[in-house]
């Protein structure tokens, strides 16, 4: 499970990151923190990416270490064997309109779950780059730039033109915090020391010169940020408050400078634009725990929160269970919590107090009772072309916008479970793959029913599934594997749309390229490719027109493959030729 975090708080609000993200219990005045070195692994992750409205946000570009991936029209994402870490893994999306947004958590051996609600990219308003001056949002907020104190982020060249600031302030009290939060409430101190934020506000800033060039503050100059204290918190705001950054190659919040408190405002000045917030940084101890239901099973993707029970410390830490029901992470520390078990709206299905913990502590298994009826299993058998039983494979169920991969015994069944909030309606699409024989079936759709959804025999036979994307940039060939997370969807209105093939990298030496193209009709055809990027390189090819691409195949359900093939020119950033070529088989997703 990995920790997603969120955060709320009347008195003072501490929050942790709980695979997911604590509550924070104890703040001091000494130094918290401890020094956490880099701990590596390799594990699936997957997770789900929402509009400022809450919606399934699809198009979203994921990046995880050197690996990339984008959202379909679920908001869904799924990269295999990404390069995570323990202490603190880094997630990115990316799309156009919106803040970057990081999630940034502790890995564990399962298939990791995130949940990130991006922030929308909205124009403050425009300063004289000569002048300087003020742009203040609705609520307060306001940014003020110093007079001939901005440069091109490109060159730091000096920039005197029409300043666009985009800035966006984010309420640590917000229902939404956790998904929102940029990358969590973990931190590294000024003594490098890891920790755990309280905050009392946060916003996101950038700035862009009329023709989208990134701007930043000369240096030797600072700008001046007014950050308004969420009115739950105010009555416990300390007079002067650290700042913090988020670092953008860690998703980590950094100390950097400090704010004074003025009325309901916080006022300080900071030398560089990224997301910043005033908090406190906390004590914690490490947490583990497994969740299984009652039948012994692991609670996957499941909410948890933990909170203060008792005193002036209000707020939640949040986060999902792994494919194994596992979490870890830190949470307060000499604090008595309550630990909870959310549905999909956010009601508790079950509770537990537990602490104080003065160190580390494994709670080990915790058991669902089969009475609470939000959980919903939904199982089923697979069996091959023989008839005979799978003997290796998995299922693809999925509800609603969430997707499980689950993975079948040696008799072909299968078995997972889902936290809803109804079922009232709710409907679970299954597709069946045979890794022996590469073959895969049709998606089958069943009622979902509490507590049991038997989905009963899934035929995983009928259709290749392997996927491949497979290209050649001037002579040099490349391979991208279904196992290398391949994705494509269809979005868009009405006849217009937008197809995203997305190949991810392999190993250190691979390069995943994605494209996309219009077409008016989903049927086979020859359509014109707009555009063409590496994955690795984090660029987009200037194509040489014409450009088409030739689909042999266009998927008109989920389940079914896009297939086809292109053959073009396109030009680098330096202005050099390159010939390509690529054929691909590639499942379209839920």
């Amino acid at each position: 499970m990995r920790f997603v975090y969120r955060f709320f708080f009347l008195a003072l609000i501490s929050i942790l990151f709980f695979e997911c993200q604590r509550e924070v219990s104890y703040i001091g005045t000494a130094d918290p923190g401890q020094t956490l070195l880099p701990n590596p692994i390799s594990a699936n992750l997957q997770g789900n990416v929402l509009d400022e409205n809450g919606q399934p946000a699809a198009n979203v570009v994921i990046k995880v270490g050197s690996e990339m991936a984008a959202t379909d029209t679920k908001g869904y994402f799924r990269i295999n064997n990404a390069p995570l870490d323990k202490n603190a893994s880094l997630v990115t999306a990316e799309k156009t309109g919106y803040f970057t947004a990081y999630r940034t958590f502790g890995a564990t051996s399962g298939t990791n779950q995130v949940v990130i609600k991006l922030t929308k990219k909205n124009l403050g308003g425009t300063i004289n780059g000569v002048a300087g001056g003020d742009v203040s949002l609705n609520n307060g907020t306001k940014i003020s730039l110093p007079a001939n104190g901005i440069v091109k982020a490109s060159d730091n060249s000096n920039y005197t033109g029409a300043i666009n600031v985009y800035a966006a302030y984010i309420d640590p009290t917000s229902a939404d915090i956790l998904d929102k939060v940029p990358g969590s409430f973990m931190a590294n101190n000024k003594d490098g020391k890891r920790v755990l934020l309280s905050s009392y506000g946060m916003m996101a800033v950038e700035l862009e010169s009329s023709a989208g060039e990134k701007l930043q503050i000369k240096p030797g100059n600072t700008a001046t940020l007014t950050s308004p204290i969420p009115s739950l918190a105010q009555s416990s705001a300390p007079a002067t408050i650290s700042l913090w950054y988020v670092d953008e190659s860690t998703g980590l919040w950094k100390e950097e400078g400090t704010a004074t408190k003025q009325g309901n405002n916080y006022i300080g000045t900071v030398k560089h634009f990224t997301y910043w917030n005033c908090d406190i940084q906390v004590q914690t101890v490490m947490l583990t725990a497994t969740f299984k239901t009652a039948n012994g099973q692991p609670l996957v993707n499941a909410s948890i929160v933990i909170k203060p029970t008792t005193g002036n410390y209000y707020g939640t830490a949040h986060g999902y269970t792994d494919s194994l029901g596992q979490m870890n992470g830190p949470v307060p520390a000499n604090m008595n919590l309550v630990l909870q078990v959310m549905d999909g709206c956010g009601g508790s299905i079950y509770s537990q107090n537990i602490g104080p913990y003065a160190e580390n502590m494994n709670l080990g298994t915790i058991s669902i009772p089969s009475t609470v009826a939000a959980i919903v299993t939904v199982k089923g058998k697979l069996t091959n072309c023989t008839n005979g039983n799978v003997t290796k494979g998995y299922a693809v169920v999925s509800i609603d916008n969430w997707v499980h991969y689950a993975k079948a015994d040696a008799n072909g069944n299968f078995s997972t479970n889902f936290s809803l909030c109804s079922t009232n309606g709710k409907s679970a699409q299954v597709l069946g793959v045979d890794e022996t024989t590469l073959q895969q079936g049709n998606v089958s759709t069943v009622a979902v029913v509490t507590p049991i959804t038997d989905a009963g025999t899934i035929a995983a036979c009928g259709t290749v599934s392997t996927q491949f994307l497979n290209y050649t940039i001037d002579n040099t060939s490349y391979t991208v594997l279904d196992s290398d997370s391949l994705t494509a969807f269809t979005s868009g209105q009405a006849t217009q749309l937008s197809t995203y093939i997305n190949g991810m990298q392999i190993g250190s030496g691979g390069i995943g390229i994605w494209f996309k193209f219009d077409h008016t009709a989903p049927a086979a055809g020859t359509y014109g490719v707009y555009s063409l990027g590496f994955n690795t390189q984090n660029s987009v090819a200037n194509l040489i027109q014409p450009f088409n691409v030739v689909i042999t195949n266009f998927p008109q359900s989920a389940g079914q493959f896009y297939q086809g093939s292109f053959t073009g020119q396109y030009k680098d950033g330096s202005n050099v030729t390159h010939n390509i070529t690529c054929s691909f088989k590639v499942r379209r997703t839920f």
